[in-house]
């Protein structure tokens, strides 16, 4: 059987107090001796202890320098140091080096109870706290393991619908579904340009990819239409950002994602729709879009139309910034800071 008493090692060069010490000590705890302060280090690394009673005024190696020694490598071991009135304020300073008391030579039983006692104490609070702190680190070690379990989770659920959104959206107009992903990497590009945090860019490029998922609610005669919408399809169409909102309101990890689906078609001057907000009261993330939006569908050809050129892009972009586009975000493109080709 292991022996349960808590463990006191005495270190001085003197005999007779070292061995009064032990007599006083020996029945309530496990006691062991050391005739100088090496001898002692070399006893704690073999076996520690939980307090240490050691002289000040030690050969070879003083009681401060074996304080110190023993702090740096037992940190959680109490030591009281023994001294006489010469040696106090030494005793005193030891404090600051993490001594836990001091006793003064000639001492007496009851002195000597009382200070082992209270460091004793002190050593079995600091271990408790040390393994509640433990059973803590544990508990938060396995909480963010189940938060990142949970979340690569909520990140692969978050894919796998994206993804069915933009087959979705192919399933019905493939010249949508290739002009999402066009809007999807122009927008991540302007994004990081503009400083969007580096773990908001996915999120906005998953926006953008999907920011057209309500024309599978539009007629396909309209959407396929070769020519010019009249007026009434135009109507028809401009309902599309709505029926995207429903489309995603009902999955919570769209959420993001809504503000683009539902503002895409807005203009910094406030004559967008569908609600006609202006200026920076368009969230960022869908004044991003719209610019890559409509760089897109001009670098596009489209039935009525043959793709716009660069510098017709450039100067369109540059005759509309402030009024159907933000200019700040537009003045990256125009400076080259994002390429289009």
């Amino acid at each position: 059987m292991l022996d349960s008493k808590e463990k006191i090692l005495i270190i001085d060069d003197d005999l007779a107090p070292r061995e009064s010490i032990r007599m006083v000590l020996k029945d309530r705890y496990a006691v062991s001796t050391a005739a100088g302060a090496l001898e002692g280090l070399d006893m704690i690394a073999d076996c520690p202890v939980d307090l240490v009673v050691m002289d000040i005024k030690m050969p070879r190696m003083d009681g401060i320098t074996a304080l110190q020694e023993i702090k740096k490598r037992h940190p959680d071991t109490e030591v009281v140091l023994l001294t006489a009135y010469a040696s106090l304020e030494t005793a005193r300073d030891a404090i600051r080096f993490g001594a836990f008391d001091y006793l003064l030579k000639p001492f007496d039983k009851d002195d000597i109870m009382t200070v082992i006692e209270k460091g004793l104490a002190r050593r079995r609070s600091s271990a408790g706290l040390k393994i509640e702190r433990e059973i803590l680190r544990d508990r938060t070690s396995f909480l963010e393991k189940q938060i990142n379990e949970a979340r690569t989770n909520v990140m692969m659920c978050y894919e796998g619908t994206v993804q069915a959104l933009i087959l979705t959206i192919d399933a019905k107009d493939h010249y949508t579904y290739n002009h999402s992903n066009r809007v999807a990497q122009l927008s991540s590009s302007l994004a990081m340009a503009v400083g969007v945090p580096k773990e908001a860019i996915k999120e906005i490029e998953h926006a953008a990819s999907i920011h057209d998922i309500g024309k599978i609610g539009i007629d396909e005669n309209i959407l396929k239409k070769n020519g010019r919408l009249t007026p009434a399809e135009y109507t028809e169409i401009k309902k599309h950002p709505a029926i995207g909102i429903r489309i995603v309101q009902s999955v919570p990890f769209l959420e993001d994602a809504m503000p683009v689906i539902l503002y895409h078609h807005e203009r910094f001057d406030g004559t967008g729709y569908p609600e006609g907000i202006r200026g920076e009261k368009i969230p960022l993330f869908a004044r991003i879009v719209i610019i890559a939006d409509a760089v897109d569908a001009m670098m596009s050809a489209r039935p009525y139309r043959g793709a716009l050129s660069i510098d017709k892009v450039m100067n369109e972009l540059r005759e509309n910034a402030g009024t159907q586009f933000d200019p700040d975000i537009t003045e990256i493109i125009l400076k080259g800071k994002v390429p289009l080709v």
